[in-house]
């Protein structure tokens, strides 16, 4: 009896260590799977997040170039017109956001998510002249990117961290000192000066006038017959608020005509070469190697370049060229004043200024006419000053992410 006892005894020992080691089991296959289906949740979230935050930075640079317009140039400004370019900004990066986030997890945004920086000191009601943001972000809310860690220790605790936003910003950069073109680029320059340094008249050297780009564009004083239709990408007759300025071509370079387009060659060949290269740079406009073949690393501002004459077939190339570059927004320098006696062999680069052209005309056979209208161009080959009292250039931006 003793020993069927003992026995009886062992089995249901053994069958008790069984059950612990079933349940010890059961308990560690749980908690590796809800590990591992945690640690899943938390790579899906990354890659989610890193999803979220290309998408930003797309929609960030869609609101920054969306925001620039002809119309920031204008000399009078309305309450209305800046909130248009504010409602063309956030409707941009909204879209931008659906047409990315399709087949993907990514959350939509509303027009609040769209946020407008301004500098120390300024803002739409302190200079309607200058409705010029420093930055400009798009972000997602925190609460979707949270991990079914932090939703599971809510459910026990009531408590729960805080994710931080997905958020991407650029800033409008518009003080530009030089321009770069990287690999594969070309910077969307003319290959013609506006020379616009004051000058004495003949009453005297005390007595200064602005220059032709100053006195017809930024004083407002240039003739406005035509308005640019950005819907259609077209010149249409009427007035916009923007003046036109009329420059001409000559095919030998006049010092004397201060509406003077002169031609300027980004070659370092000698001769009248570097004229039949200008319908290629007005089609293409300046490429890295260009500068390298005249030991330049980047456009600079003030910086010298070299010009050079034009032949009768030059100057019909360029007018095709010129007729098929209208309405595109091109860089167009300004320079200083000319010498009045001496041969002129090379001008001083004062500041970029921006234009399209509208209409170009063959007055006779040694010279063109050109009318040009101001305009706004954002361009990532600009090299922009970093200190705070940079000069602002009103033309040429550059929209750069910001990290």
């Amino acid at each position: 009896m003793k020993i069927t006892l003992v026995q009886a005894h062992s089995s249901a020992t053994i069958r008790t260590r069984s059950g612990v080691l079933t349940s010890w089991t059961i308990l560690i296959m749980l908690t590796a799977g809800a590990i591992c289906g945690g640690l899943l949740n938390l790579m899906w979230l990354s890659a989610i997040r890193n999803q979220a935050y290309n998408c930003a930075s797309s929609a960030a640079l869609a609101a920054g170039h969306s925001y620039l317009s002809d119309d920031m140039l204008r000399s009078w400004q309305q309450p209305f017109e800046y909130e248009g370019r504010m409602a063309r900004c956030q409707q941009s990066a909204v879209s931008m956001v659906e047409d990315y986030r399709a087949g993907t997890a990514i959350p939509a945004i509303s027009s609040e998510s769209v946020k407008v920086f301004w500098p120390e000191g300024q803002g739409p009601t302190k200079d309607p002249a200058l409705l010029v943001p420093q930055a400009i972000s798009v972000q997602f809310e925190g609460a979707y990117f949270r991990s079914q860690f932090d939703r599971f220790f809510y459910g026990l605790t009531g408590s729960r961290s805080n994710p931080s936003t997905v958020q991407s910003t650029v800033h409008l950069e518009h003080s530009p000192r030089a321009f770069r073109a990287g690999a594969g680029q070309s910077i969307p320059i003319l290959p013609f000066a506006i020379c616009d340094d004051l000058s004495g008249t003949d009453s005297g050297p005390a007595v200064q006038t602005p220059g032709y780009w100053t006195s017809s564009i930024e004083s407002g004083k240039g003739q406005d017959i035509y308005s640019w239709n950005a819907a259609t990408h077209e010149f249409e007759s009427g007035p916009d608020g923007l003046p036109e300025v009329t420059v001409t071509v000559y095919s030998t370079t006049s010092v004397g005509n201060p509406d003077s387009f002169i031609p300027i060659s980004f070659s370092s060949d000698k001769g009248n070469v570097g004229g039949g290269l200008i319908p290629e740079w007005i089609r293409n406009g300046l490429t890295g190697d260009d500068l390298q073949s005249m030991g330049y690393s980047e456009l600079a501002f003030p910086g010298s370049v070299p010009v050079t004459t034009l032949t009768s077939q030059d100057l019909l190339n360029c007018r095709i060229a010129l007729q098929e570059k209208s309405g595109e927004a091109c860089l167009i320098p300004l320079c200083s004043a000319l010498p009045a006696k001496t041969e002129l062999t090379s001008i001083t680069l004062k500041r970029p200024v921006a234009a399209r052209v509208v209409r170009v005309s063959q007055i006779t056979s040694g010279s063109l006419k050109v009318i040009l209208q101001p305009c706004v161009i954002a361009t990532s080959t600009a090299v922009t000053s970093t200190p705070p009292d940079a000069a602002v250039n009103r033309y040429v931006y550059s929209v750069r992410l910001y990290h």
